[in-house]
């Protein structure tokens, strides 16, 4: 199931509650038949970024996530996802420092996650996956921001300034996600995925392809680095201040029954500027 922690993890990179998964885990999803809790944690530097907030303003958050999957059989997992922050609210369309609101528990709503593999992955150098995701935000909730054309937000639509902005808060989404896994030399592994978040009651979409190259150094330890971008809406690359770009040294293991996964990194652009750190703790039942 090695190789398939590595796949299975890649599904949860970037929800669209963006800063909460920026995860591909390397740990093992669920045995058929089993139940599998996984925690996740997160720390942000830069988090759902206001579009007209002042220089300086404090946007850092921490982040959780909490999942529930079962093991259908080898190919196929089934999970329930909620994420929740300790962060400032979705302030993204109010200019100016007094708009910014306190800081506050904040609910992501829940994911409802389908995962489908290779059986015979294990055996295979080249191998793939997918992952559908619903995603359900109550009011109030943290909720995506995802890229729509400035025009369409009546605040900014006068001003000049990009061509799209993060703005659409969508209750209802959806997530596709191909996943492609590479074996090669001393045990290397190198997994590619792109999520594609696109909102049903609301406009607005997202792509966010994510890179993995790990090593595996003894039986328990997997060493390497994640890099997890946002390039703007479906269809259109936004300019590189407006990009999402974070890399990760990281490190999994396995202690106990449990398997762990760890991870410091920094945002490369003016959107994710930024230290950034992530920890998930997982166990089958």
């Amino acid at each position: 199931m090695k190789v398939m922690g590595v796949l299975f993890g890649a599904a949860a990179l970037m929800t669209p509650q963006q800063a909460f998964s920026e995860e591909i885990l390397g740990t093992d999803p669920a045995s058929p038949g089993h139940f599998q809790v996984e925690q996740r944690f997160g720390y942000f530097t830069t988090f759902n970024p206001p579009t007209a907030a002042p220089k300086g303003a404090n946007l850092r958050a921490l982040t959780g996530e909490t999942e529930i999957g079962y093991g259908v059989n080898d190919w196929y997992e089934v999970a329930v996802t909620t994420p929740y922050a300790f962060a400032r609210g979705n302030a993204s369309a109010m200019p100016g420092a007094a708009s910014l609101p306190g800081y506050g528990l904040q609910t992501g709503g829940v994911t409802f996650r389908q995962t489908f593999m290779q059986p015979d992955r294990e055996e295979r150098n080249l191998f793939f996956g997918l992952v559908i995701r619903g995603i359900y935000a109550p009011p109030g909730a943290l909720i995506p921001d995802l890229f729509v054309p400035r025009s369409s937000v009546p605040i900014l639509a006068g001003l000049p300034g990009p061509r799209f902005v993060q703005e659409a808060s969508p209750r209802f989404a959806g997530m596709f996600t191909p996943i492609v896994g590479v074996r090669f030399g001393n045990d290397y592994e190198a997994i590619f995925n792109a999520n594609m978040t696109v909102g049903f009651d609301r406009p607005g979409s997202a792509f966010e392809p994510s890179l993995r190259v790990v090593k595996q150094v003894t039986d328990n330890w997997k060493i390497g680095f994640e890099h997890f971008a946002n390039l703007g809406p479906i269809g259109h690359v936004v300019p590189w201040k407006q990009q999402s770009q974070v890399l990760y040294a990281v490190a999994n293991t396995k202690f106990k029954g449990f398997e762990l996964s760890f991870g410091a990194g920094y945002g490369l652009t003016e959107a994710s500027r930024g230290p950034a750190l992530k920890l998930s703790i997982g166990r089958d039942f």
